[in-house]
């Protein structure tokens, strides 16, 4: 689309009508959500995050809206002692800033929803990062078309009492913008400065990844700096650490996807790039780090990466880049790249792994049941889900109006040369299982990535845990360094969900079922994301409870977790609380009382 066409909408705001979003790539038509999947098994598998596919939906111009039709661990009490909760549970998003907004001949806005979390900490200062609906301003104009008036998606809530309490705000968008779209990521540096990336656009109207910084404990940020300009980019992730050689310097390393066209008979692919900034944010230098190319066997490694997470080594100042590498057959790869001078340069961590197509490749299996989450919209999704199969799904998969989507994002730390690696897996070989459960897995390189631990399972093996998904994995700070610590939604056999957390004194060697404790104090329910609204033209379409989130999108894509000051700080997506929807005649769900998503806190004390 010409700049002169962004700036347009953006200026105007972007229309919310009925549409059929086609694009035209090399003279072929495709919906815009087949140029973000990847192939398995014959399925379209959609990659793409709920920042993205706002994104995209207001970078094309593709319309969005039309007029609707009638339609266990160890409990708390019982936990290892040397595990010790700080205070309660506590939620980090104002629920003051959650809104509704109704107008005539539309379903209510419901804009309830606050998940997909991380968070960094620096003395008694914490910050948190959430996408959150709430930022999402619609206003009709005297056409009668309703439009976005602000689309702030990327939240933050900042304590400076070590989480007792929280403000809540919006971090801005680049000057002379009027948008952010989502898949925040917060980090601090050695000073206490904090930094916030995420998604995007310019005063252009191009897509771009960005980052804000806090220079007074968390509580303002200064306007999003451009890192790169880039109208393909998702799932961006930022780190920071000392230079190589130079404690005294501060480097700040963005990643993120960039979805292309390709030739055919493919026409789409996607690459990692990267970001550099070496003056506390204020400049970048961006590149592209990892292109794939084509492989005719659907085994191997295809044209498809994504999730990629940057950290550092403030020991050594090395970077490593993990990442997901997509097949298009049941299993799939995480690779890591690594760097020894501060990203001029990378080599693959090497996992040796008998039988793979490389030494660079980690083999895994998704975890998730492969579900229908609409079209256009959710797509097809590894999910997990609650309730009944309402069934009449595409290619015969099944569908659930309680259901949130799943990624296998590697979690990723390093110290002192060491690095430590958590992901999710399917205890089936076979992608998409219905039948299958999941586990937390954790491997350990003592050598910079060059070789590797013996794989372990992280969560106990529990009759009544079925899921263990969307790690994040914190290290001690000290002179030991042995504890190891891994966060992680475990689903129950009755489809309730709990945040957990695992603990090693070894680092990592063994997580004794003994010191998994839950964190949250009470189990919650998934929220209604992928409620059927057929129409003779989309036999398929389904709406979110909050419709300004694409369906099946309710915990998020990760959650977090950092040691700082001698305890562990853990955020998670938490739906807990409940909402009654607005009573409207043309609202599937009129009236009725469901959980909302919302993002909750809680400090640990660990022991050795």
């Amino acid at each position: 689309m010409p700049n002169t066409k962004r700036l347009w909408l953006y200026l105007t705001g972007v229309l919310l009508m009925a549409g059929a979003g086609i694009l035209t790539v090399s003279g072929f038509p495709f919906d815009t959500q087949f140029l973000t999947t990847v192939k398995k098994n014959g399925v379209d598998l959609e990659l793409r995050s709920e920042g993205k596919m706002m994104a995209d939906e207001v970078l094309s111009g593709r319309i969005m809206l039309e007029a609707d039709a009638t339609p266990s661990p160890v409990s708390k009490e019982d936990r290892d002692e040397e595990v010790e909760f700080r205070g309660d549970n506590v939620q980090v998003n104002d629920p003051a800033l959650d809104n509704i907004q109704t107008f005539a001949g539309l379903r209510p806005f419901v804009k309830f929803t606050q998940s997909e979390t991380t968070v960094a900490a620096h003395n008694d200062n914490i910050v948190v990062s959430y996408n959150s609906s709430a930022g999402v301003k619609l206003v009709r104009l005297p056409t009668g078309q309703v439009v976005f008036q602000e689309i702030l998606l990327s939240g933050f809530s900042t304590s400076n009492d070590r989480g007792r309490t929280f403000t809540s705000g919006f971090v801005p968008p680049v000057r002379g913008a009027s948008a952010t779209f989502g898949d925040g990521v917060v980090t601090v540096d050695e000073e206490g400065n904090f930094y916030y990336s995420t998604l995007g656009i310019d005063a252009q109207g191009n897509g771009t990844v960005q980052v804000n910084k806090s220079t007074d404990r968390g509580r303002t940020w200064s306007d999003a700096v451009v890192a790169a300009v880039d109208d393909g980019s998702d799932k961006e992730w930022i780190a920071a650490g000392p230079a190589p050689g130079d404690d005294d310097r501060t480097n700040l390393y963005v990643t993120w996807t960039s979805f292309q066209q390709a030739p055919p008979p493919v026409f789409f692919r996607s690459e990692l790039r990267f970001a550099r900034s070496t003056d506390g944010g204020r400049t970048w230098t961006s590149k592209t780090v990892f292109a794939p190319g084509p492989d005719p066997n659907p085994v191997n490694p295809q044209q498809f990466i994504q999730f990629s997470v940057p950290v550092v080594d403030r020991e050594t100042g090395r970077l490593y880049i993990g990442f997901m590498h997509f097949s298009n057959a049941d299993q799939d790869f995480l690779r890591i790249l690594v760097s020894d001078n501060a990203g001029e340069t990378f080599r693959f961590a090497t996992f040796n792994v008998p039988g793979a197509f490389s030494p660079s490749v980690l083999p895994v299996v998704q975890a998730g049941e492969l579900i229908d989450c609409g079209s256009p919209g959710g797509g097809l999704r590894l999910a997990i889900h609650q309730g009944s199969n309402i069934g009449g799904g595409r290619f015969g998969l099944r569908r659930f109006v309680r259901a949130t989507r799943l990624v296998t994002q590697p979690a990723l730390a390093a110290s002192d040369g060491r690095v430590f690696l958590a992901w999710s897996n399917s205890d089936s070989p076979f992608f998409g299982d219905p039948t299958a459960g999941s586990n937390i897995l954790f491997l350990r390189s003592n050598d910079g990535g060059r070789s590797w631990t013996r794989a372990v399972q992280v969560n106990p093996s529990r009759a009544a845990d079925i899921q263990h998904v969307h790690p994040a994995v914190a290290l001690e700070e000290g002179e030991d360094k042995r504890l190891v610590h891994i966060s992680y939604y475990t689903q129950h056999a009755n489809a309730s969900v709990d945040l957990d957390l695992a603990n090693s004194d070894e680092r990592g060697d063994t997580f004794p079922d003994e010191r998994v404790v839950r964190v949250n104090s009470i189990p919650f329910n998934l929220a209604p994301t992928n409620i059927p609204i057929p129409t003779s033209a989309q036999p398929f379409r389904t709406t979110n409870y909050d419709r300004i989130i694409v369906p099946c999108y309710s915990l998020g894509e990760y959650n977090g977790l950092t040691w700082a000051g001698g305890k562990l700080h853990a955020v998670w997506g938490d739906s807990r609380n409940l909402v009654t929807q607005p009573a409207n005649p043309l609202d599937p769900i009129s009236g009725q009382r469901h959980p909302q998503q919302d993002v909750f806190f809680q400090t640990v004390k660990v022991e050795d």
